[in-house]
């Protein structure tokens, strides 16, 4: 929230940089006390399911928060430009999801009733991480997510290619929006399809469904980058193409990652 306000307030590049980095590590610090809630409240049998519909929330709500920055950008409130009125209206969401998690999530584990001092659960967790980090399982994972990270990284800068391509405003919205909806329909795809994977092959079920996600996206991408052309005319087929890859792109974190 504070990197968000930040943000809003600024009037200069590195007054936004570190206005961004403050918002970085915060979003470190939430999502995976998000994701090991979820993993708490569900099961071995539906939990592909709970991170399925988290994913879609998080890609709806980046969808309408594009969406509400792109009609935001151009006006102004009170004296306020329209794009730090976006970041404002995010942080107030933010305050109110915190006070909401705050008084009425609660922790399904039971209360601990050990006196163990911090040092000696911080030993105890250090410990674990090491075992971790010894699983070659883990390790996969990690060259995984970092290999994973280059494809959404590189979307990032997809609105800005569609506009050199030559798509209007406009029209980079609702591609760019459409990709978002379709990734949002096959996060949840994903994970509802994970978990009879998983019950039906426990040792392969949702690796199989991470690895026909990852290979399809190989050829979808060639296209999408090599096959169409420079030439916002065939904006149909940029926008199916995006439709299709927003599709199978996500189906990695809630059918197996997570």
């Amino acid at each position: 929230m504070v990197g968000t306000v930040n943000t809003a307030k600024t009037r200069y590049f590195f007054q936004m940089a570190i206005a961004r980095g403050f918002n970085g590590v915060g979003l470190a610090l939430v999502v995976p006390a998000m994701n090991s809630l979820a993993a708490d409240y569900s099961d071995d049998t539906t939990r592909g399911s709970a991170f399925g519909w988290l994913g879609m929330a998080s890609r709806l709500g980046a969808m309408m928060g594009g969406t509400l920055g792109v009609l935001l950008a151009p006006t102004t409130f009170l004296g306020v430009p329209g794009w730090r009125l976006a970041f404002h209206v995010l942080a107030l969401l933010s305050v109110a999801l915190a006070v909401s998690t705050w008084f009425l999530a609660s922790d399904p584990r039971p209360p601990s009733t050990s006196e163990k001092s911090t040092a000696s659960v911080a030993r105890e967790l250090l410990g674990e991480a090491k075992d971790v980090v010894r699983l070659p399982t883990f390790q996969i994972l990690v060259a995984q997510g970092v290999a994973g990270s280059v494809p959404w990284t590189a979307l990032t800068f997809a609105a800005m290619w569609l506009e050199l391509v030559g798509f209007t405003h406009w029209e980079t919205s609702v591609i760019i929006n459409l990709n978002q909806l379709t990734g949002a329909l096959g996060s949840l795809f994903a994970g509802l399809i994970g978990d009879p994977m998983a019950r039906r092959f426990p040792n392969a079920g949702r690796v199989a469904l991470a690895q026909v996600s990852t290979a399809s996206t190989v050829p979808v991408a060639a296209v999408l980058l090599l096959a169409l052309p420079i030439d916002p005319s065939a904006g149909a087929a940029y926008a199916a193409a995006f439709a299709v890859l927003g599709f199978v792109m996500p189906w990695c974190p809630p059918a197996t990652n997570k």
